[in-house]
């Protein structure tokens, strides 16, 4: 955030994790367009094959607590909690007010309401996808029998193996890398912890 090119581009505001993450958001299909252009350039020039590529997974420590983890049973508790917060809210919210902080106020309690009734729904959504990463575990004898549980503050993120041993909340992030090159072809995401499902889906993003 030292360069003089990055500042300008900032309007003179330094660079972050937030500025790089919207950015990488608001403009991911130009994005990948750019990333497909600069590897067919490099395929056209013999720097790049692609005939053959590596792939592993890294285990990253995802932003969520332990105690963020619900079962399907406290999640439907919290969210009728939540739904019968944004309600009281927003009848206070349209009562008559005498001032317009009071209403600054009323409107940024029921957005935050809205916003946590919104998270235990995405929590409630992951759910479904927790139990079928379970199920598939069970089948190939790789994990005990266990209630499946989602995070009310990061609700795609599941708990899995780290590399220390430990089990904490996290994302499996595959990369996909040339052999020949070394050069990184294709990254991607994903919430279950074995690598082992992920070589197919990310070779057929390769190829594509």
């Amino acid at each position: 955030d030292d360069h003089a090119a990055y500042r300008w581009l900032c309007g003179g505001v330094s660079v972050n994790y937030h500025t790089l993450s919207d950015f990488r958001v608001d403009h991911e299909e130009a994005l990948d367009g750019l990333m497909t252009e600069v590897l067919a350039m490099l395929m056209e020039r013999k720097l790049v094959s692609v005939h053959r590529i590596s792939q592993d997974g890294l285990r990253v420590r995802a932003n969520a607590g332990k105690s963020s983890f619900r079962r399907q049973e406290r999640l439907q508790s919290l969210l009728e909690q939540a739904q019968t917060q944004v309600a009281v809210l927003k009848a206070q919210r349209e009562a008559p007010v005498h001032t317009d902080r009071n209403a600054r106020q009323m409107a940024a309690r029921e957005r935050a309401a809205r916003e946590r009734r919104d998270r235990v729904q995405k929590a409630l959504e992951a759910l479904e996808q927790v139990k079928k990463v379970k199920a598939r575990a069970r089948n190939n004898n790789r994990d005990k029998p266990s209630e499946p549980r989602a995070s009310t503050t990061d609700s795609e993120a599941h708990v899995m193996m780290m590399p220390d041993g430990g089990f904490r909340p996290a994302y499996n992030v595959q990369v996909a890398t040339d052999t020949g090159s070394r050069a990184i072809v294709e990254v991607d995401v994903t919430s279950e912890g074995s690598d082992k499902a992920q070589s197919e889906p990310l070779r057929g993003q390769v190829q594509e």
